[in-house]
């Protein structure tokens, strides 16, 4: 397998990891293994790495669509960028298949009669980005509730790194509040976990996921992560 390959299994190994730690999405204990392939990326861990996120239906589910609709394999890199962060890909998707992958979700836990209003009620212009599944699909597990302080921990937050101590990295980041009924977003000063031990710098740009530091990103890719997540809070 290419480099590129594992790379972008190593992307969707990171996003996926804190929330399963939680307990709140994929097979349990999938995080033990993401950690073994995080630490040693080869391709004999892949088929079992790939077999694991399959059964992320947060996740998968979208990979599979942005794919077909832009005739890559799920687990490109391209791919599984455009849901957790953001690019073009996601332009290409017809609103009816991200309705019809809404609908899915009855499959795996989501009552049906909620999966059908979600579906049918999905505002025009709303893209399958992990924020539009956060904001307005909510959590597919009935044991997460949709409390603001959970989405806000669930949405993949941007952030500037200030500085690093053991206790985590400090960063200039974002928070979901609710003000007036309405979804914002605001800066918050915060510390979070670097558990992938990321050779982080103050300035450097990261994301945040579950409170855990996950990946620097590009100013390209901080321009996306707020472009889509604002169209997504703009939408619905």
């Amino acid at each position: 397998m290419q480099q590129t390959e594992l790379d972008a299994l190593r992307k969707a190994c990171l996003y996926s990891l804190p929330p399963n730690q939680l307990g709140y999405c994929g097979p349990k204990q999938s995080w033990q293994s993401f950690q073994e392939f995080l630490s040693t990326p080869s391709d004999a861990l892949v088929p079992k790495t790939k077999g694991l996120l399959s059964e992320f239906y947060a996740m998968f589910p979208y990979l599979e669509l942005i794919a077909e609709a832009n005739s890559l394999e799920p687990f490109s890199q391209e791919v599984i960028e455009a849901y957790w962060v953001g690019n073009s890909l996601l332009e290409n998707i017809p609103h009816s298949k991200t309705q019809e992958t809404i609908l899915s979700f009855a499959k795996h836990g989501m009552p049906k009669s909620i999966a059908e209003r979600k579906a049918s009620g999905l505002p025009q212009g709303l893209l399958p980005h992990h924020s539009m599944h956060v904001l307005y699909v909510n959590f597919i597990n009935p044991d997460v509730k949709p409390l603001v302080q959970n989405l806000s921990s669930c949405l993949i937050q941007w952030a500037e790194v200030k500085s690093l101590s053991k206790k985590g990295v400090e960063v200039k980041g974002i928070e979901l509040i609710s003000e007036s009924g309405e979804l914002k977003l605001r800066e918050k000063i915060k510390t979070v976990q670097n558990q992938f031990s990321l050779g982080l710098k103050p300035k450097d740009l990261i994301t945040v996921h579950w409170n855990s530091a996950i990946e620097s990103i590009s100013k390209d890719s901080l321009k996306n992560l707020k472009k889509f997540t604002d169209r997504t809070l703009a939408g619905i």
